[in-house]
This record gives C-alpha cells, structure tokens and sequence, in this order.
C-alpha cells in the first residue's frame, strides 16, 4: 500500500539543453504545490538545472531520469545518469579563476544532503531538502 502522503514524479527527458527550462518548471511547480516558499522553489530549480547540465555536458547519456519525492518531512531530488561522478566528499570551492566546476558547488550550498546513490544498476545526484513543520 502506498502513503498518500508521498507524491512521486518521474520523467525521463533527452540529453538536449532545450530541455533545461521545462525540468526547472516542472520541479518548482512540485515544490510549490507542496507548500515550498520561493527561496525552495528557487533553489530546487537551480539544482536540477545544474545536475542536468551535468549530465548533458559530462556524459554520453542519450537521456536521463529526474524524480521529484515529496515527503511529510523532505523534499528529495534524483537526477540520473551520475555514473562519472564518484565522490562528493571531497567537493570545494573551486577558484575564482576558474571557468568550471561551482554546480556541484553550488547545488550542496543550497541542499541540506547531496550524494551520489546507486539506483537500478546506474547511479544518480541525489538531493534532499528537509520541509519546514506545519
């Protein structure tokens, strides 16, 4: 039996920066449904923006998944397609002189967790938001 209280969505998009702007507002429309200020809509489009240009721009993927989790107590973001992608620990600032390298910077700025998960034989960016009381 499933909890009503949990919303899952899932869509599987093309590897294609032309589908950038349609994965920040189907995921903002989630996180705003479930009760997310701006500040979280904001944020939770910025992450799937910058995981999926990730996989766009890192990987050889044809497409790739993104699912929206809501919970009673958090907000869970997967992006498929991390298989290059082995270690979050050790993520920094990068430099001001360099051209690359703040997505993930910025995404673990933004999001209480972020990790790298294995899911069905392929690994994902995971990202998990905690939904404030009320």
């Amino acid at each position: 039996m499933s909890d009503p209280a949990v919303s899952v969505q899932r869509v599987t998009v093309d590897a294609d920066p032309s589908e950038l702007n349609a994965l920040r507002t189907r995921v903002g429309r989630a996180v705003r449904a479930s009760g997310g200020t701006t500040s979280e809509v904001e944020d939770f489009e910025l992450a799937v923006s910058e995981l999926a240009t990730n996989v766009m721009r890192h990987t050889d993927a044809g497409d790739f998944a993104v699912v929206f989790t809501t919970t009673p107590d958090r907000w869970i973001l997967d992006v498929s397609e991390a298989d290059g992608l082995d270690d979050l620990d050790g993520l920094r600032r990068p430099s001001d002189c360099d051209c690359t390298g703040r997505g993930l910077f910025i995404v673990r700025a933004v999001m209480d967790d972020v990790s790298v998960v294995d899911d069905h034989g392929t690994r994902s960016i995971r990202c998990v938001r905690s939904r404030a009381a009320g």
